[in-house]
């Protein structure tokens, strides 16, 4: 007869706490949304404050500021002796590192360019955006959208339901988390998946419990999945910390842009990464307010526990803005390391790329690098753009390599400029001419390229 024994297995699990989850949210922040924050903890936490200034930081801001100026200068002498004009929308004025506006539609069309290489995909997944509310929800049905695009005959054949989607998955996994979704539980399970918390107590309560979760049942809750009232409580704690509106606020109008970091050549001619933390203070603890919880004696429980609470969201905020940082240009120096050819010679020579490769170099988890360079921007002599920009796939070449998507658009580009009018190439001669030039490309590869840079088929080019 078989018997029964208990066993105790140890098992290694990832638990994101609320601190963790608001490290890996604040890891995403663009640098305006991070100095709002900033600003906001700053007026309701009494022990956070900033670090005064003394000569020795005073000397070093002068020399930052010196610093900036020169690269200013370099950046005034260098984008002069640009060509006008750039098939790249994302490149903006390169003598500024300041903020330019930006519409929510836009980023979402950029990002699902790069998310998505399936031409049909990406023209379903832009007339999804563009039926987004101000607050960044699809609040028509995948039935209404498919009678909208059948009617206006913008895509064909028409689309299918499957089609719909899927091009409403891609969406779905753009940034802010939660964005397309249909209402605040599907909202809330997508930013729990972008947290990768898709396993978690909190996933299981939003995705199977939802009615008991908005009448806050704890021990309801605790009964159906069997765990105790601290675990759905800890629950609770988590979701508390997820917006209710993907947009955050942003709606569909212009948002600021900033860049995170710069990118130059110092008088020595090496190339340097520096950080952008303009209006991002140096944080330290309030001597006063830490000096009177260490004496608390006179002080009650109600003042004890909210000091603590504050002190505990300092020590947090000063450890979570340096790793952001720290972060942010291991990142952006792996990007240069790989990508040279581009702050060297201009966009047109960025290289294959992927965000596995980054991971790899500085230790992390490809999530991270997904999470650090989304809305984070670099300032360059060639102008401002968007870090997830130096991530590209790249075609095979006969040498064994690759030879990235953009260089191949360009080579499209230039044999399209130098045919003959009167007998223009077919995309099929076009895609002989890449091959003969050792670029492994099918002719319906060389018709989506033609197609995302707006050049009509051979038979509209002739003349």
């Amino acid at each position: 007869m078989a018997q029964l024994r208990l066993e105790q297995r140890p098992e290694l699990r990832q638990i994101l706490t609320p601190k963790l989850i608001e490290t890996l949210k604040l890891l995403i922040l663009p640098k305006i949304e991070l100095e709002a924050q900033l600003r906001q903890e700053l007026m309701e936490n009494p022990m956070l404050e900033e670090k005064q200034r003394e000569q020795e930081d005073v000397k070093k801001s002068d020399e930052d500021i010196r610093k900036w100026k020169k690269l200013l200068d370099g950046l005034k002498i260098s984008s002069a002796q640009l060509r006008s004009g750039s098939d790249d929308s994302e490149i903006s004025d390169p003598l500024l590192f300041t903020k330019y506006e930006k519409t929510l539609y836009e980023d979402l069309s950029e990002q699902l360019a790069a998310a998505s290489k399936n031409e049909r995909m990406q023209k379903i997944g832009e007339f999804i955006i563009g039926n987004l509310d101000d607050r960044g929800f699809l609040t028509i049905s995948i039935e209404q959208v498919k009678d909208l695009l059948e009617k206006s005959r913008t895509i064909e054949p028409p689309p299918t339901l499957d089609e719909i989607e899927n091009a409403l998955r891609i969406v779905q996994t753009l940034s802010p988390p939660g964005i397309a979704a249909r209402d605040l539980r599907e909202c809330f399970l997508l930013q729990l998946e972008d947290l990768d918390l898709k396993n978690s107590l909190a996933y299981q309560i939003v995705e199977n419990h939802f009615e008991d979760l908005k009448r806050k049942n704890i021990l309801q809750l605790a009964e159906h999945l069997g765990a105790s009232e601290d675990e759905i409580e800890n629950a609770f704690e988590v979701l508390s910390h997820l917006s209710m509106f993907p947009a955050e606020g942003r709606g569909m109008t212009a948002s600021v842009v900033e860049p995170d970091v710069a990118v130059f050549k110092d008088e020595n001619g090496e190339w340097q990464v520096m950080y952008n933390d303009g209006n991002i203070p140096d944080l330290v603890i309030n001597k006063h307010y830490y000096q009177l919880l260490r004496t608390a004696d006179n002080l009650n429980d109600d003042a004890k526990k909210f000091l603590l609470q504050k002190l505990e969201s300092a020590r947090w905020w000063i450890d979570a803005l340096q790793q952001r940082k720290n972060t942010l240009i291991s990142t952006m120096k792996s990007i240069l390391k790989h990508q040279r050819n581009f702050f060297e010679l201009g966009p047109e020579n960025k290289r294959p790329l992927k965000m596995e490769t980054i991971a790899d170099e500085i230790g992390v988890h490809p999530a991270t690098i997904s999470r650090v360079v989304r809305d984070k921007y670099v300032l360059t002599s060639f102008g401002t753009f968007p870090l997830r920009k130096f991530f590209i796939s790249g075609l095979a070449s006969e040498n064994g390599g690759e030879i990235a998507t953009d260089k191949v658009r360009q080579r499209i580009r230039e044999i399209i400029d130098s045919e003959n009018r009167a007998k223009p190439y077919s995309d099929e001669k076009i895609a002989n001419i890449l091959r003969s030039d050792g670029i492994k490309i099918a002719r319906r590869t060389v018709a989506k390229y033609r197609e995302q840079m707006r050049i009509l088929p051979a038979r509209m080019r002739k003349r």
